[in-house]
């Protein structure tokens, strides 16, 4: 069945989804969909591959991305899985390969895109609970099609920080979001001013995921400079 499930995801790629070389910068959020860009993908071993890369979704390109030596050359692209390297950059999308079963991932090892990087880096996944059916092994060609048409904007998104020892937590989950002042201010507790603004409840200091990203920038800038 997985056979299935991928051939008619390489299907959809090849025949819905004839991409067109997007060279234009763009900010992280605003990349054309079912467009190739500029990019990378970063080997196991450490080695930086220059290429392009399909941007397909925010949700599907936590499952795959598709990397082309010449953007022209659809058919000598190839697919990679979370398994295959350690990261990859399309356009100014940076996903990381972890092993980690995030919300509505039906694999052990999945990539998830890196938004801010720094003292603490912050990632964000993208899952909608309504479409938890695209994940199953009864899945139909047009429920496939529908996975690249849907509205980016009204997926859900789960929110996780990753500090420089490496202690990774969702600060999106209900056990820190029922305390979040509290376990806020701790978690960024050696930047006095910022864990104050946010134990107090401050506006734009609060359990929101614009919040939390611009709480993360804030204390990486504070931690740099």
């Amino acid at each position: 069945m997985k056979t299935a499930i991928q051939f008619c995801i390489c299907f959809l790629l090849a025949g819905l989804l004839i991409p067109a070389v997007a060279q234009e910068t763009k900010a992280p959020d605003s990349l054309k969909r079912g467009s190739i860009y500029p990019g990378f993908i970063i080997t196991h071993e450490g080695d930086t591959v220059k290429g392009y890369l399909l941007n397909i979704n925010l949700w599907l390109n936590q499952m795959m991305t598709f990397y082309y030596t010449d953007s022209t050359d659809f058919k000598g692209r190839v697919k990679y899985k979370a398994k295959d390297i350690k990261a990859y950059q399309v356009g100014n999308r940076y996903y990381e390969s972890m092993d980690y079963i995030f919300s509505f991932s039906s694999h052990k090892q999945n990539f998830i895109l890196r938004k801010v990087h720094g003292p603490i880096d912050l990632f964000v996944w993208y899952y909608d609970e309504d479409r938890s059916k695209l994940m199953s092994p009864d899945i139909s060609l047009a429920e496939l099609a529908s996975a690249f048409l849907f509205n980016e904007d009204e997926l859900w998104t789960n929110v996780f920080g990753r500090k420089e020892n490496g202690e990774f937590t969702e600060i999106t989950s209900v056990k820190f979001l029922m305390k979040f002042a509290k376990k806020m201010s701790a978690y960024v507790a050696d930047d006095p001013e910022l864990a104050g603004k946010i134990l107090n409840k401050t506006e734009g200091y609060k359990g929101i995921p614009k919040d939390m990203e611009n709480i993360i920038r804030e204390y990486n800038n504070w931690k740099m400079n």
